[in-house]
């Protein structure tokens, strides 16, 4: 079974990288998205989050390849969520989301 749901998501690189996989290029890229709130004592805390996009767009991989979307760029993604349920040979079910980028938009730096 395999459901697509879309996504938009905006975060800063942590690493990208482009690679052939059985003849087809795919492209990776990490994004961090970090959250800040404070406890119940009024103290500052942080938790960052790290998500991994496949890309399959030859655009995207070609940004890769050209080293524009590097560590440290601050990007936004769109594309699918794509819901992958299978069962293996021994008949055990496994289940995937993977997030598969259609496109990237630059942004500018957020303040501190």
């Amino acid at each position: 079974m395999h459901t697509n749901m879309d996504f938009t998501g905006k975060g800063f690189i942590g690493s990208s990288e482009a690679k052939t996989v059985n003849g087809t290029k795919i492209g990776t890229i990490r994004i961090a998205k970090t959250d800040s709130w404070k406890d119940k004592d009024g103290e500052k805390k942080e938790r960052t989050h790290w998500f991994t996009i496949t890309c399959f767009n030859p655009a995207i991989i070609e940004m890769i390849e050209k080293g524009w979307l590097a560590k440290g760029r601050y990007i936004e993604v769109q594309g699918d969520l794509r819901d992958n349920r299978w069962t293996d040979k021994d008949g055990d079910e496994h289940f995937d989301v993977q997030l598969v980028a259609d496109k990237v938009n630059f942004l500018e730096r957020k303040p501190s």
